[in-house]
Protein backbone atom coordinates (compact mmCIF):
# COMPACT_ATOMS: atom_id res chain seq x y z
CA UNK A 1 0.00 0.00 0.00
CA UNK A 2 1.30 3.44 -0.91
CA UNK A 3 2.23 6.02 1.69
CA UNK A 4 -0.15 8.94 2.33
CA UNK A 5 0.49 11.78 -0.09
CA UNK A 6 0.62 15.54 0.43
CA UNK A 7 1.22 18.49 -1.86
CA UNK A 8 0.08 18.48 -5.47
CA UNK A 9 -1.61 15.47 -7.08
CA UNK A 10 -2.71 14.81 -10.68
CA UNK A 11 -6.33 15.72 -11.42
CA UNK A 12 -8.91 15.38 -14.15
CA UNK A 13 -9.82 18.77 -15.56
CA UNK A 14 -13.06 19.96 -17.09
CA UNK A 15 -14.34 23.26 -18.40
CA UNK A 16 -17.97 23.87 -17.46
CA UNK A 17 -20.48 26.53 -18.41
CA UNK A 18 -23.26 26.84 -15.84
CA UNK A 19 -26.66 25.87 -17.27
CA UNK A 20 -30.14 26.21 -15.73
CA UNK A 21 -30.08 22.55 -14.68
CA UNK A 22 -27.11 23.02 -12.33
CA UNK A 23 -27.79 26.23 -10.42
CA UNK A 24 -30.40 27.98 -8.30
CA UNK A 25 -31.98 27.50 -4.88
CA UNK A 26 -32.25 23.73 -5.15
CA UNK A 27 -29.94 20.71 -4.94
CA UNK A 28 -29.09 21.10 -8.65
CA UNK A 29 -25.40 21.96 -8.14
CA UNK A 30 -24.89 19.09 -5.69
CA UNK A 31 -26.44 16.71 -8.21
CA UNK A 32 -24.02 17.86 -10.92
CA UNK A 33 -21.05 17.50 -8.59
CA UNK A 34 -22.28 13.98 -7.82
CA UNK A 35 -22.13 13.21 -11.55
CA UNK A 36 -18.56 14.52 -11.67
CA UNK A 37 -17.69 12.22 -8.77
CA UNK A 38 -19.04 9.19 -10.62
CA UNK A 39 -17.24 10.24 -13.80
CA UNK A 40 -13.96 10.66 -11.92
CA UNK A 41 -14.17 7.26 -10.22
CA UNK A 42 -15.14 5.58 -13.50
CA UNK A 43 -12.12 7.01 -15.27
CA UNK A 44 -9.54 6.52 -12.53
CA UNK A 45 -10.67 3.14 -11.17
CA UNK A 46 -11.38 1.23 -14.41
CA UNK A 47 -15.03 0.63 -13.52
CA UNK A 48 -18.25 1.71 -15.21
CA UNK A 49 -20.01 3.18 -12.20
CA UNK A 50 -23.29 3.54 -14.10
CA UNK A 51 -23.63 -0.21 -14.71
CA UNK A 52 -21.51 -1.82 -11.97
CA UNK A 53 -22.41 -5.17 -10.44
CA UNK A 54 -21.09 -7.23 -7.53
CA UNK A 55 -19.50 -10.68 -7.62
CA UNK A 56 -22.95 -12.29 -7.89
CA UNK A 57 -23.94 -10.11 -10.83
CA UNK A 58 -26.36 -7.97 -8.81
CA UNK A 59 -26.35 -4.18 -9.25
CA UNK A 60 -24.10 -2.19 -6.96
CA UNK A 61 -24.18 1.58 -6.55
CA UNK A 62 -21.52 4.12 -5.57
CA UNK A 63 -23.59 5.73 -2.82
CA UNK A 64 -22.71 8.97 -1.08
CA UNK A 65 -21.65 8.59 2.55
CA UNK A 66 -20.20 12.08 3.07
CA UNK A 67 -20.57 15.27 1.06
CA UNK A 68 -19.03 18.62 1.95
CA UNK A 69 -18.85 21.93 0.08
CA UNK A 70 -16.75 24.79 1.43
CA UNK A 71 -16.73 28.26 -0.07
CA UNK A 72 -16.90 31.90 1.00
CA UNK A 73 -19.13 34.93 0.73
CA UNK A 74 -17.52 35.51 -2.68
CA UNK A 75 -18.13 31.98 -3.98
CA UNK A 76 -20.89 29.83 -2.48
CA UNK A 77 -23.22 27.06 -3.75
CA UNK A 78 -26.21 29.34 -4.38
CA UNK A 79 -24.13 32.08 -6.00
CA UNK A 80 -23.71 30.57 -9.47
CA UNK A 81 -25.94 31.67 -12.32
CA UNK A 82 -26.61 31.09 -16.02
CA UNK A 83 -23.51 31.27 -18.20
CA UNK A 84 -20.84 31.32 -15.48
CA UNK A 85 -17.63 29.70 -16.68
CA UNK A 86 -15.97 27.22 -14.30
CA UNK A 87 -12.70 25.32 -14.21
CA UNK A 88 -12.97 22.06 -12.26
CA UNK A 89 -10.14 19.84 -11.05
CA UNK A 90 -11.08 16.39 -9.67
CA UNK A 91 -8.98 13.69 -8.01
CA UNK A 92 -9.85 10.38 -6.35
CA UNK A 93 -8.11 8.74 -3.37
CA UNK A 94 -7.80 5.20 -2.06
CA UNK A 95 -10.06 4.50 0.92
CA UNK A 96 -10.11 0.71 0.66
CA UNK A 97 -11.92 -1.86 -1.45
CA UNK A 98 -15.43 -0.64 -0.57
CA UNK A 99 -14.97 3.14 -0.48
CA UNK A 100 -13.41 6.01 -2.38
CA UNK A 101 -12.89 9.69 -1.58
CA UNK A 102 -13.02 12.33 -4.29
CA UNK A 103 -12.01 15.99 -4.17
CA UNK A 104 -13.18 18.72 -6.54
CA UNK A 105 -11.85 22.27 -6.79
CA UNK A 106 -14.34 24.51 -8.60
CA UNK A 107 -12.82 27.80 -9.73
CA UNK A 108 -13.79 30.66 -12.03
CA UNK A 109 -13.21 29.80 -15.66
CA UNK A 110 -10.11 31.97 -16.06
CA UNK A 111 -8.17 29.78 -13.62
CA UNK A 112 -5.63 27.39 -15.04
CA UNK A 113 -3.90 24.26 -13.70
CA UNK A 114 -6.98 22.02 -13.85
CA UNK A 115 -4.68 19.03 -14.32
CA UNK A 116 -3.45 19.23 -10.72
CA UNK A 117 -5.02 19.64 -7.29
CA UNK A 118 -3.03 21.19 -4.45
CA UNK A 119 -3.90 19.48 -1.16
CA UNK A 120 -2.28 22.21 0.93
CA UNK A 121 -4.58 24.75 -0.74
CA UNK A 122 -7.59 22.44 -0.39
CA UNK A 123 -7.25 21.85 3.34
CA UNK A 124 -5.25 24.79 4.68
CA UNK A 125 -5.15 27.77 2.32
CA UNK A 126 -8.46 27.88 0.46
CA UNK A 127 -9.03 30.73 -2.00
CA UNK A 128 -12.08 32.94 -1.56
CA UNK A 129 -13.08 32.59 -5.22
CA UNK A 130 -13.26 28.77 -5.28
CA UNK A 131 -15.50 25.99 -4.00
CA UNK A 132 -13.84 22.96 -2.41
CA UNK A 133 -15.84 19.73 -2.43
CA UNK A 134 -15.19 16.44 -0.62
CA UNK A 135 -17.25 13.34 -1.32
CA UNK A 136 -16.79 9.94 0.26
CA UNK A 137 -18.66 7.11 -1.44
CA UNK A 138 -19.30 3.48 -0.56
CA UNK A 139 -20.41 0.67 -2.81
CA UNK A 140 -23.83 -0.64 -1.74
CA UNK A 141 -26.36 -3.17 -2.96
CA UNK A 142 -29.81 -4.37 -1.96
CA UNK A 143 -30.38 -7.38 0.26
CA UNK A 144 -34.06 -7.55 -0.70
CA UNK A 145 -35.21 -6.76 -4.22
CA UNK A 146 -37.24 -3.55 -4.36
CA UNK A 147 -36.41 -2.54 -0.77
CA UNK A 148 -34.09 0.25 0.38
CA UNK A 149 -33.85 -1.18 3.90
CA UNK A 150 -30.80 -3.11 5.15
CA UNK A 151 -28.53 -2.21 2.25
CA UNK A 152 -25.21 -4.05 2.16
CA UNK A 153 -21.66 -3.13 1.19
CA UNK A 154 -20.97 -4.63 -2.22
CA UNK A 155 -18.04 -3.48 -4.31
CA UNK A 156 -17.69 -4.60 -7.94
CA UNK A 157 -14.91 -6.98 -8.98
CA UNK A 158 -12.16 -5.08 -10.74
CA UNK A 159 -12.65 -1.87 -8.77
CA UNK A 160 -9.08 -0.61 -9.07
CA UNK A 161 -8.38 1.50 -5.99
CA UNK A 162 -4.85 0.58 -4.90
CA UNK A 163 -3.26 2.67 -7.63
CA UNK A 164 -4.93 5.80 -6.28
CA UNK A 165 -3.02 8.10 -3.91
CA UNK A 166 -3.89 8.04 -0.21
CA UNK A 167 -4.70 11.06 1.89
CA UNK A 168 -3.10 11.68 5.29
CA UNK A 169 -5.33 10.27 8.03
CA UNK A 170 -6.21 13.70 9.43
CA UNK A 171 -8.17 14.48 6.26
CA UNK A 172 -10.42 11.43 6.52
CA UNK A 173 -14.11 12.24 7.18
CA UNK A 174 -14.70 8.92 8.94
CA UNK A 175 -14.22 10.31 12.47
CA UNK A 176 -16.55 13.24 11.78
CA UNK A 177 -19.23 10.89 10.49
CA UNK A 178 -18.84 8.55 13.47
CA UNK A 179 -19.36 11.54 15.75
CA UNK A 180 -22.42 12.65 13.78
CA UNK A 181 -23.91 9.15 13.99
CA UNK A 182 -23.36 8.96 17.76
CA UNK A 183 -24.43 12.48 18.73
CA UNK A 184 -26.73 13.61 15.91
CA UNK A 185 -24.25 16.45 15.46
CA UNK A 186 -20.72 16.97 14.23
CA UNK A 187 -19.98 18.34 17.72
CA UNK A 188 -20.01 16.47 21.02
CA UNK A 189 -21.37 19.61 22.74
CA UNK A 190 -22.12 23.16 21.65
CA UNK A 191 -20.05 24.30 18.69
CA UNK A 192 -17.16 26.36 20.10
CA UNK A 193 -17.93 30.08 19.96
CA UNK A 194 -21.66 29.61 19.29
CA UNK A 195 -24.79 29.91 21.43
CA UNK A 196 -28.09 28.15 20.85
CA UNK A 197 -30.71 30.51 19.39
CA UNK A 198 -33.47 28.21 18.14
CA UNK A 199 -33.81 24.79 19.82
CA UNK A 200 -35.09 21.75 18.01
CA UNK A 201 -37.85 22.32 15.46
CA UNK A 202 -39.30 19.22 13.82
CA UNK A 203 -41.20 19.12 10.55
CA UNK A 204 -42.72 16.07 8.86
CA UNK A 205 -42.51 15.23 5.18
CA UNK A 206 -43.54 12.42 2.88
CA UNK A 207 -41.01 11.08 0.40
CA UNK A 208 -41.92 12.87 -2.82
CA UNK A 209 -42.43 10.28 -5.55
CA UNK A 210 -42.15 12.96 -8.23
CA UNK A 211 -38.81 14.38 -7.03
CA UNK A 212 -36.88 12.31 -4.52
CA UNK A 213 -36.19 8.94 -6.15
CA UNK A 214 -33.37 8.31 -8.59
CA UNK A 215 -33.48 6.01 -11.60
CA UNK A 216 -32.91 2.85 -9.55
CA UNK A 217 -35.51 3.64 -6.89
CA UNK A 218 -33.21 4.88 -4.13
CA UNK A 219 -33.85 8.14 -2.30
CA UNK A 220 -31.52 10.35 -4.34
CA UNK A 221 -28.55 11.73 -2.42
CA UNK A 222 -29.20 15.27 -3.69
CA UNK A 223 -32.81 15.15 -2.48
CA UNK A 224 -31.48 15.06 1.08
CA UNK A 225 -30.16 18.58 0.52
CA UNK A 226 -33.70 19.77 -0.21
CA UNK A 227 -34.83 18.41 3.16
CA UNK A 228 -31.84 20.07 4.84
CA UNK A 229 -32.84 23.37 3.25
CA UNK A 230 -36.42 22.88 4.46
CA UNK A 231 -35.09 22.55 8.00
CA UNK A 232 -33.04 25.73 7.60
CA UNK A 233 -36.12 27.52 6.22
CA UNK A 234 -38.12 26.46 9.30
CA UNK A 235 -35.46 28.08 11.47
CA UNK A 236 -35.47 31.17 9.29
CA UNK A 237 -39.20 31.67 9.63
CA UNK A 238 -39.11 30.94 13.37
CA UNK A 239 -36.90 34.02 13.68
CA UNK A 240 -39.40 36.09 11.71
CA UNK A 241 -37.16 36.52 8.70
CA UNK A 242 -38.72 36.92 5.28
CA UNK A 243 -38.35 34.50 2.42
CA UNK A 244 -36.55 36.97 0.18
CA UNK A 245 -33.69 37.09 2.70
CA UNK A 246 -33.56 33.29 2.66
CA UNK A 247 -33.00 33.37 -1.09
CA UNK A 248 -29.99 35.63 -0.66
CA UNK A 249 -28.39 33.58 2.14
CA UNK A 250 -24.72 32.71 1.73
CA UNK A 251 -23.80 29.15 2.67
CA UNK A 252 -20.07 29.06 3.27
CA UNK A 253 -19.85 25.45 4.44
CA UNK A 254 -22.33 22.58 4.18
CA UNK A 255 -21.68 18.94 5.03
CA UNK A 256 -23.84 15.88 5.36
CA UNK A 257 -23.30 12.27 6.42
CA UNK A 258 -25.65 9.64 5.03
CA UNK A 259 -26.42 6.68 7.27
CA UNK A 260 -29.27 4.98 5.45
CA UNK A 261 -31.86 5.08 2.71
CA UNK A 262 -35.62 4.64 2.83
CA UNK A 263 -38.54 3.42 0.74
CA UNK A 264 -40.93 5.41 -1.37
CA UNK A 265 -43.88 4.97 1.03
CA UNK A 266 -42.02 6.31 4.07
CA UNK A 267 -42.41 9.58 5.92
CA UNK A 268 -39.52 11.67 7.18
CA UNK A 269 -38.91 13.83 10.23
CA UNK A 270 -36.56 16.79 9.78
CA UNK A 271 -35.28 18.27 13.04
CA UNK A 272 -33.24 21.47 12.95
CA UNK A 273 -31.61 23.86 15.43
CA UNK A 274 -29.74 27.13 15.02
CA UNK A 275 -26.62 28.47 16.71
CA UNK A 276 -25.33 32.04 16.44
CA UNK A 277 -21.70 33.03 16.74
CA UNK A 278 -20.80 35.01 19.85
CA UNK A 279 -18.71 37.03 17.40
CA UNK A 280 -20.98 38.14 14.52
CA UNK A 281 -18.20 37.40 12.03
CA UNK A 282 -18.75 33.70 12.79
CA UNK A 283 -22.25 33.89 11.29
CA UNK A 284 -24.71 31.13 12.12
CA UNK A 285 -24.65 27.35 12.28
CA UNK A 286 -27.69 25.23 11.47
CA UNK A 287 -27.79 21.54 12.36
CA UNK A 288 -30.30 19.22 10.69
CA UNK A 289 -31.12 15.57 11.43
CA UNK A 290 -33.27 13.55 9.01
CA UNK A 291 -35.05 10.47 10.39
CA UNK A 292 -37.39 7.83 9.01
CA UNK A 293 -40.63 8.64 10.77
CA UNK A 294 -41.92 5.12 11.33
CA UNK A 295 -38.73 3.83 12.96
CA UNK A 296 -36.90 7.01 14.12
CA UNK A 297 -33.90 5.62 12.25
CA UNK A 298 -31.38 8.37 11.48
CA UNK A 299 -30.87 8.67 7.74
CA UNK A 300 -28.61 11.73 7.63
CA UNK A 301 -26.99 14.42 9.76
CA UNK A 302 -26.10 17.79 8.24
CA UNK A 303 -24.47 21.06 9.21
CA UNK A 304 -24.87 24.37 7.37
CA UNK A 305 -22.76 27.45 8.08
CA UNK A 306 -24.38 30.75 7.09
CA UNK A 307 -22.50 33.99 6.74
CA UNK A 308 -23.56 37.52 7.45
CA UNK A 309 -26.76 37.13 9.49
CA UNK A 310 -25.72 38.11 13.00
CA UNK A 311 -29.33 39.02 13.70
CA UNK A 312 -30.41 35.97 15.66
CA UNK A 313 -31.48 36.66 19.23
Amino acid sequence: MSAPIAGTVPALGRRVRVTPSMCGHSPALYARIGDWTWDTVSELCDVDVLSASDADGDPTYLSFFYFRVRGSTDMHPHGLTFGDQLAVASAAFDFGSESVLTLHRIAPGHHGAMETLDLDEFYQDRRSDCLYVETMNRWIGRTVEGSNQNLKLASPPGFRHTALPRLPAQHSPRAACANARKHGSFHTAAAPGYRLVVPDLTGTHQVDLTRDLNGVGLLYFASFFAYVDSGVLDLWRALGRDDSAFLTRKVTDVRICYFGNTDADQGLEVTSRLWAGADPTLGELAEVVIRERSTARVLAVAEVRLSGQGAAR
